[in-house]
C-alpha cells in the first residue's frame, strides 16, 4: 500500500500488514511515522494511491458507497479524543443506536433494548442513555464510544489511541475493557499506540513502523524481550 500528500511525499510505502480473528495486534512507531494515516486508510477515510485493502472480502481501495456501507457494517473505530468523537447535542442513547439504526436498520424498541445492553456491556447504566455526553468523564465517554463502536457487532476494531487522552488512573480500566470485550466476541483488533506498555498488556503481535514501513511484525514478548531492528530496539530501550 502506498500514500502520498504533495507536502510530504510519501507517508506510507509498500505497507503490508495482517490482523486475523481473535488476534490484537499493536501498531508502534515514533511520532510521524504514518500509524494515524494507516489506521484512517483501514478506516477507509484515507484513499491509497496504490496497493489493496481487504476486509470481508472487499477491497476498500476500490470500494464504491455500497460497498463502504458494508464495511462498517464489520469493521469500528475508537478515537483517541472521546469528547472530540461524541456529538455533544445528541443523548447518548442516540449516539450509541446511530450505526444500529444506519447500518442494521433496527428502530423502536428494540433498538432502546439493543442501546441499554451495549452501555451496560461497557460499564455504564442503561439509564444513562437519556444524559448528553457533557455529563460524563472523560473515562466514562470513552466507554460511550466504545458502546458505539461495538454496537453493529464488528469483526474488526481500530483503535487510535484509545487512552492517551485519559488520566492513568483511568487507562488501564480502559485497556482491561477493550480486551475482555476483545476476547468475548472474538473481534480482531488493530491497537495504533505509541506506549508499549499498552501493547505489552493487551496485545498478541506488535507492528513496528518506521517512515512509512512496517520493520518488523512479531509476537508481542519475543519483540519485547529481543528486538531486532533498530527502530524496535530504540523504543524498547525509550520504554524501560
Amino acid at each position: 500500500m502506498v500514500v502520498a500528500f504533495p507536502e510530504a511525499g510519501r507517508v506510507l510505502d509498500g505497507v503490508s500488514l495482517q490482523v486475523h480473528a481473535g488476534e490484537t495486534v499493536a501498531l508502534v512507531g515514533a511520532s510521524g511515522c504514518g500509524k494515524t494515516t494507516l489506521a484512517r486508510c483501514l478506516l477507509g477515510l484515507q484513499p491509497v494511491h496504490s496497493g489493496q485493502i481487504h476486509i470481508g472480502g472487499i477491497n476498500l481501495a476500490r470500494a464504491n458507497h455500497r460497498d463502504m456501507k458494508r464495511v462498517r457494517r464489520c469493521m469500528q473505530a475508537v478515537f483517541q479524543d472521546p469528547g472530540a468523537s461524541l456529538n455533544e447535542r445528541m443523548r447518548v442513547g442516540e449516539i450509541v443506536g446511530e450505526p444500529l439504526r444506519v447500518l442494521r436498520g433496527v428502530s423502536g424498541s428494540g433498538l432502546r433494548t439493543a442501546v441499554a445492553g451495549f452501555l451496560e456491556a461497557v460499564g455504564l447504566d442503561a439509564a444513562d442513555a437519556d444524559s448528553f455526553p457533557h455529563r460524563f468523564s472523560g473515562g466514562q465517554k470513552q466507554r460511550i464510544a466504545i458502546a458505539r463502536a461495538l454496537s453493529v457487532e464488528p469483526d474488526v476494531l481500530v483503535c487510535d489511541e484509545p487512552t492517551s487522552a485519559l488520566d492513568v488512573s483511568v487507562q488501564a480500566r480502559v485497556l482491561n475493557l477493550l480486551s475482555d470485550l476483545q476476547q468475548d466476541r472474538g473481534m480482531a483488533m488493530l491497537m495504533v499506540t505509541h506506549d508499549l506498555a499498552v501493547a505489552a498488556c493487551t496485545c498478541d503481535r506488535i507492528a513496528v513502523l518506521q517512515d512509512g514501513q512496517v520493520v518488523e511484525d512479531r509476537p508481542t514478548r519475543a519483540l519485547l524481550d529481543a528486538p531486532m531492528h533498530a527502530a524496535s530496539t530504540a523504543l524498547v530501550n525509550a520504554s524501560s
